[in-house]
């Protein structure tokens, strides 16, 4: 990778339909696939693409995502060399305010780190996607800032920031849903809208703090609109990107509503799901938990486990069961 990143990971935030599944207000330690949690695809994009510095901002009373960050710290590879809580935002802080809050802590990090630009990841969706291209085209494009996007059609684009782009790639402006979203340029006639994710020039920091004053920030839209304004902010469509060693192209996913969730967890279980977790070249390392491989036996009867088109966590014992179109967490028992 040309240029030295920093990533910074912002955790804290995700949708209200999911508290039931996690703490209130921070989506990011959402059970997914059985033994992942949400924030672990964002650690995984950024050792699979090579970047060395790590630094997740967080909730300052989150001990519960701060002691998974170290466990998952102490699991993974040389690659994450440095991998820190950073603390000083509220739970209930909107996505743009947890953004422009990581951008604020990051300019006390340029004179550990001296990065050339930082990647910030929102831990509250699930992404697989190959920062490398998207940091060199930020480079050879000269942009201040490039935003991750991705085409939706104009039904799907409802509460999302879309962009309007221009055909140099850089975005003019950027709006909440409107009810006829404009296509972007290169789309297809889909509107572009904003995954959440982008990459800031380091030297553009302070720009970028000048056009945004914390407390004029209350929604993506806005945040985008600011730096639109006064900055060269270019788009870079995800799905241009493929994975190494694998056949499939990035991966994003929102997972807004329990539907939205439960549906993305039951394509795991199809023969060739659109998010693939058995790709050697990209690994999605998980917090270790200890437990025992998951075995799948006979009853004291001799009635045969059986498990189909599932996934089965770590500790999870089939004794005698049948599952089928499920994902088993980590130490699930199922009897026959």
């Amino acid at each position: 990778m040309d240029g030295r990143l920093l990533g910074v990971v912002v955790a804290g935030g995700g949708s209200a339909s999911l508290d039931p599944l996690v703490s209130p207000g921070d989506a990011a330690l959402t059970p997914f696939a059985g033994k992942y949690r949400f924030i672990d695809f964002a650690l995984a994009t950024l050792a699979n693409s090579g970047v060395r510095d790590v630094c997740v901002f967080a909730p300052e009373t989150d001990a519960t995502l701060g002691a998974h960050v170290a466990r998952a710290s102490g699991s993974a590879g040389p690659e994450r060399r440095a991998l820190r809580s950073l603390p000083g935002m509220q739970a209930t802080d909107t996505p743009a305010r947890r953004l422009v809050e990581a951008l604020y802590a990051c300019r006390n990090l340029l004179g550990a780190y001296r990065p050339d630009a930082i990647v910030v990841l929102s831990a509250d969706h699930i992404l697989q996607l190959d920062l490398r291209p998207l940091a060199a085209a930020h480079a050879a494009l000269g942009a201040d800032v490039t935003l991750v996007a991705l085409p939706l059609p104009a039904g799907e684009a409802s509460g999302r920031a879309v962009l309007r782009v221009g055909g140099d790639g850089q975005v003019r402006h950027a709006e909440r849903a409107p009810a006829a979203p404009a296509p972007a340029t290169g789309t297809g006639g889909f509107a572009l809208g904003w995954a959440g994710d982008f990459i800031v020039r380091a030297d553009a920091l302070p720009a970028v703090r000048a056009a945004l004053a914390p407390d004029d920030v209350c929604d993506d839209a806005r945040f985008l609109a600011a730096l639109a304004a006064r900055l060269r902010m270019t788009a870079y469509d995800l799905l241009d990107t493929h994975l190494p060693g694998g056949l499939q192209g990035a991966y994003w996913h929102e997972p807004i509503t329990l539907e939205a969730y439960y549906d993305a967890q039951m394509n795991l279980c199809t023969p060739r799901p659109f998010l693939d977790l058995y790709n050697p070249a990209w690994p999605v390392r998980a917090a270790g938990t200890g437990l025992a491989p998951a075995k799948v036996v006979a009853d004291a009867a001799g009635r045969a486990g059986q498990a189909l088109n599932s996934l089965v966590s770590e500790g999870s014992v089939i004794r005698g069961g049948v599952v089928v179109n499920s994902v088993l967490g980590h130490a699930v028992v199922v009897e026959s």
